[in-house]
């Protein structure tokens, strides 16, 4: 079975066969070869180093693997999709604001950038108090360690 989560695209878990040398099956050759086990495994390359049974049981209990050790550090960093939904048809809909009343589209972006502003903060501080490191504060941003502890750091109690 392929574990999916709408939160966390483009991540697909499973219980990967393994063959007796120790390595991952391939879909095709599971059906064809002989294999000891099963470990987690997800579509993005990620495979947990735990054995389980060539049970149905095993199946299950590296599928919870998947769920347990790789699926909640995507979660955390992965925001919901409703929400993904509603910030792009925010934008979109100031690219026609600007069009039609490119006035009122400024007065608008400013409000968000000032609001912006205070979100990334909190943002940040949560993150910080919650064990983030600033690696992974600027990962979540799409900027360097450097970068998120030169912008936030004086602003952010931790």
């Amino acid at each position: 079975m392929t574990l999916r989560f709408p939160d966390i695209p483009d991540h697909e878990g499973f219980a990967a066969p393994v063959l007796p040398r120790g390595e991952p099956a391939s879909s095709a050759s599971a059906f064809t070869k002989t294999f000891i086990g099963y470990q987690a495994a997800c579509s993005c390359g990620w495979t947990d180093r735990r054995r389980f049974p060539p049970t149905p049981e095993g199946v299950k209990e590296a599928e919870g693997r998947w769920w347990s050790m790789h699926a909640p550090a995507l979660l955390a960093a992965a925001p919901p999709s409703w929400l993904v939904i509603k910030s792009n048809l925010l934008s979109e809909q100031i690219v026609k604001l600007a069009v039609e009343r490119p006035l009122a589209a400024l007065t608008l972006l400013s409000h968000v950038e000032s609001w912006q502003r205070t979100l990334f903060d909190q943002a940040v501080t949560q993150a910080r108090e919650a064990g983030a490191s600033w690696a992974e504060v600027g990962e979540a941003m799409g900027i360097s360690k450097q970068a998120a502890h030169e912008r936030f750091s004086a602003r952010v109690n931790t």
